[in-house]
């Protein structure tokens, strides 16, 4: 059986002093999201810096997926402040469209196109970029997807595995060249060597951007290392260096979910 490679933890953010020493890519002041009258995030402040992993964890419900939404405005009803790279994300210059160029968002669940694999990762770029096959090696390369289908580039994206999917959504963003990658749980129905592979991309993009991750899987947490946001009822409870968190955790609802994996806040 071929030994499964190591994924080397992501250490930019767990070399500073929580999140302090390096310029801060994302701040997060006061927000608050209510829909249909539930009150999903509540007066949530957080800074990102610009570099490295941040993990947010928490129970289910705890608002990590709805805050990764008012991020990059697929949520617009929140009230509170948000700055990406200084700049308010309601006065973004060119509108909507280009804040989620420049803050990327990965779902959970892959979300390919009825085309090629090629067509895929370039869609995102204007028409006389999209034939360049070095952009698109490049951003497979980057996705740890290139070897397994640079044969097959005209193949249908459909035909990849889940796993394979996955790294061709995360293809498709860098495509655009973000400057703040945000994935939403992007392991969760994965086997372990695609979850290796996606966690693998994950560090070596922290080394030049901001990757913010969601995962219910605490020893992901630790191995990517970075940054680390617990949250629950809609609150950030705390946030720490990855080191700090699972080490000595400062608050009581954070040493419960560690111990039990539940928490009542």
């Amino acid at each position: 059986m071929k030994p499964e490679p190591n994924v080397t933890p992501c250490v930019v953010a767990d070399q500073i002093s929580e999140s302090q020493a390096l310029p801060l890519a994302l701040q997060v002041r006061d927000l608050s999201l209510t829909i249909d009258g539930q009150s999903l995030l509540r007066d949530v402040t957080l800074n990102v810096p610009l570099r490295g992993v941040t993990t947010l964890i928490g129970p289910s419900g705890a608002g990590k997926s709805s805050l990764l939404r008012c991020l990059n405005r697929l949520h617009e009803n929140w009230q509170g402040e948000v700055a990406i790279d200084g700049v308010n994300v309601r006065q973004w210059p060119g509108g909507v469209d280009v804040l989620r160029r420049h803050a990327g968002l990965i779902g959970q669940k892959p979300c390919v196109f009825p085309t090629t694999i090629a067509a895929n990762v370039m869609f995102g770029l204007p028409r006389l970029q999209r034939k360049r096959r070095a952009v698109l090696e490049q951003c497979l390369r980057q996705a740890a997807l290139w070897d397994e289908v640079k044969d097959r580039l005209q193949s249908p994206a459909m035909s990849l595995s889940l796993g394979q999917q996955q790294r061709l959504c995360i293809a498709r963003a860098l495509a655009v060249q973000p400057k703040l990658l945000m994935l939403d749980e992007p392991t969760a129905s994965l086997d372990p060597r695609s979850k290796q592979l996606i966690e693998q991309t994950m560090c070596e993009l922290a080394q030049t951007i901001p990757v913010i991750c969601v995962t219910h899987d605490l020893d992901q947490a630790q191995r990517l290392g970075g940054q680390v946001v617990f949250m629950c009822d809609g609150k950030v409870i705390e946030a720490a260096t990855c080191a700090s968190f699972f080490n000595s955790p400062q608050r009581i609802e954070s040493r419960e979910f560690l111990r039990w994996s539940v928490c009542d806040c």
